[in-house]
């Protein structure tokens, strides 16, 4: 009787544990307790081999408000996309060479096992397909973006960094062991990524080091392009000024490749912001938000084409 009554209340219990669509989920990696949250799109149960975007927050971010932020769960339950959210000690994600504007980093966290191991669990418990691993982030997360695609590369399908470069003095060593596509969302009036190259407006005191000295938007697309084996042209797009009061207008370059595409959207005017989202912070620390068209719009698609 009493096995009985635990069946009916398993049975019960069941649909209600997966409409629960977002899950505070918590994992140890090397020894640390690490938080996250999962996304789980709403036909989760019909679904094999789901592919996995893992969405990274930038410096001094949170994985709630980067859910809120980024817009991609009603794409992902669209789609049938697993949404990862990991969350930072302090914070900031631990990039080598790449000092945080705040200062604090724990510089004993291996973040890169940190992704790995969420990867590893999120393929044997949630139907994850290990072809379709996808990352994205701005800022600090656009830049873990870039170092994963370098240190997890046969893992990383595709990623989309936005407001991203990698420091000038890593152009030499950073490679793909195997292509991946790209797809780069920057702004030209960005005031802390530099789209120039160099220190962004608000680099002062400390953050004047060698990890804030960043390669030009420009010159890390070239050589995104030169490891992919693009086409040295690319196609040009004009995209729709749909917001003409949002001081923005956006430019797409396709280059074509037979082994792993890029794809880089130049907004003129665009500030550190997400394409479509709010107004994180004020406009004379972050500049525009472009709403001319939506970050997870372009992103998912880019995704969803590369894997075609």
């Amino acid at each position: 009787m009493k096995a009985l009554f635990f069946s009916v209340l398993l049975l019960i219990s069941a649909p209600a544990l997966f409409a629960q669509t977002n899950i505070d989920k918590t994992i140890m990696v090397d020894g640390k307790k690490r938080n996250y949250i999962i996304h789980l799109p709403t036909n989760y149960q019909s679904l094999k081999n789901i592919p996995v975007i893992i969405a990274l927050h930038g410096s001094g971010g949170k994985s709630e408000g980067t859910q809120k932020l980024y817009q991609l769960d009603p794409l992902a339950d669209k789609y049938g996309y697993i949404v990862l959210y990991p969350q930072a000690i302090y914070k900031n994600w631990n990039i080598p060479g790449i000092p945080a504007a705040n200062g604090k980093v724990d510089s004993s966290a291996n973040d890169v096992q940190f992704i790995s191991a969420l990867i590893d669990s999120t393929l044997k418990f949630y139907n994850g397909d290990s072809m379709r691993v996808f990352l994205t982030g701005i800022s600090r997360g656009g830049k873990f973006s870039l170092y994963l695609a370098y240190e997890l590369n046969k893992r990383i399908r595709a990623i989309a960094p936005v407001c991203a470069s990698i420091p000038g003095d890593m152009k030499a060593g950073y490679h793909f062991d195997k292509p991946i596509p790209v797809l780069l969302i920057n702004g030209t009036e960005d005031p802390l990524v530099s789209y120039n190259g160099g220190y962004g407006k608000l680099n002062v005191g400390d953050r004047k080091g060698p990890g804030f000295d960043v390669l030009p938007t420009e010159e890390l697309v070239t050589k995104l392009t030169a490891m992919n084996g693009c086409d040295s042209t690319a196609v040009v797009t004009n995209m729709p000024d749909n917001a003409p009061g949002d001081g923005c207008t956006a430019i797409k370059y396709y280059y074509k490749s037979t082994k792993a595409p890029v794809e880089f959207i130049k907004i003129i005017g665009g500030g550190h912001t997400w394409p479509g989202g709010f107004q994180y912070l004020p406009k004379f620390v972050i500049g525009n938000v472009c709403k001319d068209f939506s970050a997870a719009d372009e992103i998912f698609n880019f995704f969803i084409t590369t894997t075609k």
